[in-house]
């Protein structure tokens, strides 16, 4: 299951607002806008975390009489990434009215667990609200979740008020935290400011592509198979939109591929305005990836940390094929995302 699915009909919302989610679609993060529906009225699970990121331990005593949004996401994630602006722009507006916003980091990638790296994701993304770090899922099956991101609003009872998957219904859940503090309709409303990892784009894009064994096979158009270890792989003269290949010596395992020598290459095939890619090196050492867009003159990506790196931006609309060169071997590719 893509870790941007969403929930399709009415009836999943159903069954979704009463804590346990079961239906859910493989489709493309934007072309729904996410979902809203209305909460069970149950009381919020505790928050055994593993960490946490500006705060000290929350518990439930610290949240009694506060209004709490819990938002579950990860930091690779660029749809989680998307919503951030909103989300501390309620925090900022409206903590000093009783509102509590807790960002429960869930990993999807094994990376995304180490502490140090969610800090340093933390500062860069400006979140200034408290992170629970939830390496092990915990809190995330304590809440029945399934989705990245999802936002889970409780009332000052500690119950749950409503819930909302995915991207957007900004103001609708604005206008839920106010009614829940009790803000006058003629209050201010919350300024959002940024635009951390660009804009959602368009309901026709390409979804999410995974690039190792574990979900990388849809769309691979290499003649190669897709199996962990060590190969050279070949790539096909052309790509429709969707697709991606290999091509030079690579290294496959679960989760991503990494170039087993300099030169290595990975072709993508899409539609899409932006691109994004989760890359990290094998050593932690920084490194260079060389990136062109059809046509256009290549660009250079440094890779410095594990995260989630912008390839291109800004591109006309309809199908691109994008190819990306290893400047040297250690170099791992994890997803490609899509933005307008």
């Amino acid at each position: 299951m893509s870790r941007r699915a969403y929930l399709v009909v009415a009836s999943c919302l159903a069954i979704a607002a009463a804590g346990a989610v079961v239906c859910a679609a493989r489709t493309k993060p934007t072309s729904l806008g996410g979902a809203t529906a209305t909460g069970s009225g149950r009381q919020a699970p505790g928050l055994d975390a593993k960490g946490w990121i500006n705060t000290a331990p929350l518990t439930k005593a610290d949240l009694r009489g506060k209004v709490v949004l819990y938002d579950f996401w990860t930091y690779s994630c660029v749809n989680c990434v998307r919503t951030i602006p909103s989300l501390r722009s309620w925090y900022d507006q409206y903590r000093k009215d009783g509102l509590v916003v807790v960002g429960v980091h869930s990993p999807e990638f094994d990376f995304e667990k180490n502490h140090q790296n969610v800090a340093r994701a933390v500062t860069k993304l400006g979140v200034d609200y408290p992170v629970a770090l939830d390496d092990d899922m915990t809190i995330w099956n304590d809440f029945g979740n399934q989705y990245w991101p999802a936002d889970y609003l409780y009332d000052r009872n500690g119950r749950q008020a409503s819930v909302h998957f995915g991207e957007g219904g900004y103001q609708k859940t604005e206008d839920e935290i106010r009614r829940l503090l009790g803000i006058p309709s003629t209050a201010p409303r919350a300024v959002v400011k940024g635009q951390e990892g660009g804009s959602p784009g368009s309901g026709d894009q390409t979804q999410e592509t995974y690039n190792g064994s574990e979900r990388g096979s849809d769309g691979f158009a290499s003649p190669e198979v897709l199996t962990n270890g060590e190969r050279r792989y070949s790539a096909p003269a052309m790509l429709q939109p969707g697709e991606h290949a290999l091509s030079g010596q690579w290294i496959v395992s679960g989760q991503y591929v990494e170039a087993a020598a300099p030169g290595a290459s990975l072709v993508l095939g899409y539609v899409a305005g932006q691109v994004n890619l989760v890359m990290s090196t094998a050593s932690g050492q920084p490194t260079d990836v060389q990136v062109q867009v059809d046509t256009q003159a290549p660009t250079t990506v440094h890779v410095t940390a594990a995260d989630l790196y912008t390839l291109a931006a800004d591109y006309t609309k309809g199908a691109h094929v994008l190819p990306l060169t290893a400047a040297a071997a250690g170099l791992r590719a994890f997803a490609f995302t899509f933005g307008g």
